[in-house]
């Protein structure tokens, strides 16, 4: 007699709850996460597309600003008239003397515009404030009007961004990637050329730029700040007061 074959059975394993949501929540993150990815990348191509944009319009300013100045000297030459310059907007301010002799006053202002170590430099704006503030303190300071080139070479040399909490500022050097964005992207500034457009013509966001901004340590220059020393005025042959437009030999000098 033939055996009959007994028919194999299969059961199917119950799979618990528990792991099969796990599983769906790894998978709604994961697609989540590819998402996030994605969106990033759109907006990393935006910002340097944007990026690109605006440093190229800077650079187009600044080159027919300087053509218009040229061709305007050269008519003026032609009929024997001169033009006068229009007035700065900015000064640099370095200290150039240490703590002997400073008075509360003067002490408290240097405190005031961050100056508070010798060779520090900070950018102010040119107002009636700002001019009675330097006379108190002009025994101490160096200060002058400086040109876009000067401001370019010290941005992009010795400039530090200030990132965290007051209190806890930490400072970081702006040629590091995303430190102008964090610290700037509320205002609408996301490179370099945009802070020192802004510096240069002081627009409406000077303040919010100068105040992120930590200021400048430039080194001692070479051979001094003048032959006689600083305890005479720029006039006399000296080192402190206003320099005006040759405070970008100084700021080469210390660079």
């Amino acid at each position: 007699k033939k055996k009959k074959k007994k028919k194999k059975m299969y059961i199917e394993a119950c799979v618990p709850k528990g792991i099969e949501n796990k599983k769906n929540f790894i998978e709604t993150l994961t697609n989540e996460n590819n998402n996030l990815k994605i969106k990033e990348r759109k907006n990393n191509i935006r910002s340097k597309k944007y990026k690109l944009i605006q440093s190229e319009k800077y650079i187009k300013e600044n080159i027919e600003k300087k053509k218009s100045f040229i061709e305007e000297n050269r008519l003026a030459k032609k009929k024997s008239k001169f033009i006068i310059p229009s007035k700065a907007k900015i000064f640099f301010v370095i200290r150039i003397r240490g703590i002997n002799g400073v008075s509360p006053r003067a002490k408290k202002i240097m405190e005031l515009l961050r100056l508070n170590q010798i060779n520090n430099g900070v950018f102010l704006k040119v107002n009636s404030s700002t001019n009675q503030m330097l006379r108190k303190i002009e025994p101490f300071v160096a200060f002058g009007y400086p040109s876009l080139k000067s401001i370019k070479n010290l941005i992009k040399k010795r400039g530090f961004g200030k990132i965290g909490k007051r209190g806890c500022w930490q400072r970081t050097n702006l040629s590091e990637s995303g430190i102008i964005e964090q610290g700037l992207s509320n205002i609408g500034i996301f490179n370099l050329e945009e802070i020192i457009h802004e510096i240069y013509n002081c627009g409406t966001r000077f303040r919010e730029i100068n105040n992120f901004l930590w200021p400048f340590k430039l080194k001692s220059p070479k051979k001094g700040y003048s032959n006689i020393g600083k305890s005479k005025h720029f006039i006399e042959g000296g080192a402190y007061g206003n320099w005006e437009e040759s405070i970008n030999d100084l700021i080469l000098k210390m660079n």
